[in-house]
């Protein structure tokens, strides 16, 4: 099933966070997340979370060559315990725990991913609802950590906000920055976390956040005939820099021009500049009708270049010297965008409105690599674009996924749709999972169908879905790790 898929990213804090609860059933088993590779690493200027540097497999997969159990994951649709990672050869699985105020914690397990020895579990709370709950960068995971208490002097729920860097190989906590703020306002993070990587030992020694300050608010009179304004306070909106050795606020870049819409921002650190595509809007709206796209020179912390899009951007991709990301300018309506950039600023190259008919979430499906864009389009189309012009170099299409569904406590029935496709590239081969448990390789080239493998039928019923699994690929094989935890090393 999909790896690379995008959550809602919006947990816009709305009567203290009350949604939240809503929010980690609506997005079950989302997000992603498994980011191929280990986050915001940099070759060559390049920043690709849609590329795995490792040969792909030519020929079918002759069959599982190790296999062995974690732990049981729910990755339906009735929990938000979060999608598996896989990062440097580590497993890192999501479940949560319950607490004895009624509330539950999210607990973090590694694993190692060669053998399946499980190697520490902790407590963690680690926002699994967004795109990649761990960052890894050397010895060190880090992660934004979300605790929803009720806090009352305020009648409200309210959040704990922390930014926490564990040791990878014990679990251990190394420092944990609480961002706490004097009552009621506290720190709310409103993107993922962006790394910049020491050249001297390869380490992270900058993390950026984008957030603001919003102040909780009271839960209303039941008794009261009328429905007060909801609307949070917020301020200090902006771009937030921790030093990565202890977790030290260094600095803010001030974003006083622009208002976070919806919770929501856009990193992407390639070692030199900063790239941050930020809605502009007086309303929690979803997409914004503006955005900017902003570039900061890292070594002074101030712009270099701001250009205004339309819509929002996200998923965004640093190809050499292109930035590429889907541009929503509304909630049906998304764009893909190539801009060149240069010294002096950013013109786009092109623009494609997206035709899919499936969108995963907030995720419109493409990968990337050094000359194609590939794009899912309507009916099982998929299309491989030129990087740099966008002309079409070739499509191909899946015919429908055969699936099941249940309907009703004792009845499955068949059904037909056309794939939800997740993409994948690497050196050589171009993976596509159709949504329904097929992964197919293609030539990334030509567009030939090389081989393809059903790995599980999915079934989706009322209350759960099975059949799910995450896909990572290594070289010349591929790892599955499916709903029941299990783990297969296809060759």
């Amino acid at each position: 099933m999909n790896t690379n898929k995008r959550s809602q990213k919006r947990p816009w804090i709305i009567a203290g966070l009350l949604v939240l609860a809503l929010l980690s059933t609506a997005i079950a088993g989302c997000k992603k997340s498994t980011v191929p590779g280990s986050g915001n690493s940099t070759t060559s200027g390049t920043v690709n979370s849609t590329f795995v540097d490792v040969g792909g497999l030519l020929v079918a997969p002759a069959g599982v060559a190790a296999s062995y159990p974690t732990e049981e994951l729910n990755m339906g649709n009735d929990s938000g315990d979060g999608l598996p990672q896989f990062l440097d050869g580590i497993i890192y699985t999501f479940t949560y725990r319950d607490r004895s105020d009624g509330d539950q914690d999210t607990w973090t397990t590694a694993w190692d991913q060669a053998t399946g020895k499980k190697l520490w579990s902790v407590c963690t709370n680690a926002r699994t609802w967004t795109d990649t709950p761990l960052y890894s960068s050397g010895n060190h995971l880090f992660y934004v950590s979300s605790v929803l208490t009720f806090d009352t002097k305020l009648n409200a729920n309210t959040a704990s906000v922390s930014i926490v860097c564990l040791d990878k190989a014990t679990g251990a906590t190394i420092w944990k920055n609480d961002m706490f703020t004097a009552s009621p306002f506290f720190f709310e993070a409103n993107s993922e976390i962006a790394m910049h990587i020491s050249k001297q030992n390869g380490l992270a020694d900058r993390l950026y956040v984008v957030g603001e300050l919003v102040a909780a608010v009271p839960l209303p009179d039941p008794s009261a005939t009328t429905v007060p304004d909801m609307t949070p306070k917020t301020s200090n909106p902006g771009i937030y820099i921790l030093d990565g050795a202890d977790g030290k606020l260094l600095g803010h870049m001030d974003l006083p021009a622009l208002t976070l819409s919806n919770g929501s921002g856009e990193l992407l650190c390639d070692g030199a500049t900063l790239y941050a595509s930020i809605p502009e809007s007086t309303e929690a709206e979803y997409p914004a009708q503006k955005s900017s796209l902003v570039a900061f020179d890292l070594t002074t912390n101030k712009i270099l270049w701001q250009e205004s899009i339309d819509g929002e951007g996200s998923n965004l991709v640093k190809q050499k010297d292109m930035l590429v990301f889907v541009r929503n300018a509304r909630s049906s309506d998304p764009w893909i965008d190539v801009w060149q950039i240069g010294n002096n600023g950013a013109a786009r190259l092109w623009t494609r409105k997206v035709d899919a008919t499936f969108e995963i979430r907030s995720f419109t499906p493409f990968a990337i690599d050094n000359t194609h864009v590939y794009l899912q389009g309507s009916e099982g189309e998929l299309m491989a674009l030129d990087l740099g012009t966008g002309k079409e170099m070739w499509n191909y299409r899946f015919a429908p996924t055969k699936g099941s569904v249940l309907d009703g406590p004792n009845t499955i029935k068949s059904i037909d749709t056309y794939p939800a496709m997740t993409l994948t590239t690497t050196r050589d081969v171009l993976y596509v999972q159709d949504g329904g448990g097929l992964v197919a390789a293609l030539d990334p080239t030509t567009g030939k169908r090389l081989w393809d493998k059903r790995i599980s039928n999915l079934q989706i019923g009322e209350k759960s879905t099975s059949g799910m699994f995450v896909f990572q690929p290594v070289d010349k094989g591929f790892y599955i790790i499916t709903s029941n935890g299990n783990v297969n090393m296809w060759k």
